[in-house]
């Protein structure tokens, strides 16, 4: 599919947050993973978040030593574990959409925090999620796209964005911003053939915006 010589634009909000820079190579093993700390270490049933967090780092740590699970798809899950109300009694996952949609979620010390400072023209609400990594309208906002003619933006893990494109033998531009009005370029001239991007070392709890340009076309 051909891109049109036209700016693409995609934004996507990076919901969660990490200490490491490498990306996730295997999206489905976190999720797997992520799995079976809950089955092991219910997070309802936590007594506290430290020994929550102890849970959880012994299974991701069973998971690396059985080759279920990458060492840098570790970090994601302890992102996700580190970024949750378990075992935090009245702590809530609390969510502010602003009015042009972006919406960004953390974990407050109760629900009356939560909503008492809701963002300016838009709202707060208190999420049914446990963790942020899962706390977005539908549970849609991580890991998914916004696409628009063959370009799309995915987050790879917590602190990378994969951009993709449909026609490799196009070289294109990528720029990025977090306000949708100031560019910054972070790619400035693919090679023909290439078809992907990976940006890194990003920022949590940000919105994104992308804006793919074709150079030239056949």
């Amino acid at each position: 599919m051909k891109l049109p010589l036209a700016c693409l634009v995609a934004s996507l909000f990076l919901s969660v947050a990490a200490a490491h820079a490498k990306p996730c190579e295997n999206p489905a093993a976190v999720v797997a993973t992520r799995q079976a700390a809950e089955a092991q270490c219910a997070c309802g049933a936590a007594t506290g978040h430290r020994s929550y967090m102890s849970c959880v780092l012994r299974v991701a740590r069973e998971a690396v030593v059985s080759g279920a699970l990458s060492r840098h798809c570790k970090a994601a899950v302890m992102c996700c574990a580190q970024r949750s109300v378990c075992g935090k009694p009245d702590h809530v996952t609390c969510c502010r959409t602003t009015p042009k949609g972006t919406t960004t979620c953390a974990i407050r010390r109760s629900a009356r925090a939560c909503l008492a400072h809701p963002p300016k023209g838009g709202h707060s609400y208190v999420s049914s999620f446990s963790s942020v990594c899962d706390a977005c309208p539908g549970g849609v906002c991580t890991g998914t796209t916004s696409t628009t003619l063959g370009f799309s933006a995915m987050a790879e893990d917590c602190r990378s964005v994969l951009v993709t494109w449909s026609n490799p033998a196009v070289p294109v531009t990528i720029l990025r911003s977090t306000d949708n009005a100031t560019w910054t370029t972070v790619l400035s001239a693919s090679r023909v053939g290439q078809a992907t991007f990976l940006d890194t070392d990003l920022q949590p709890s940000t919105a994104y915006y992308y804006r793919v340009t074709p150079l030239a076309g056949p």
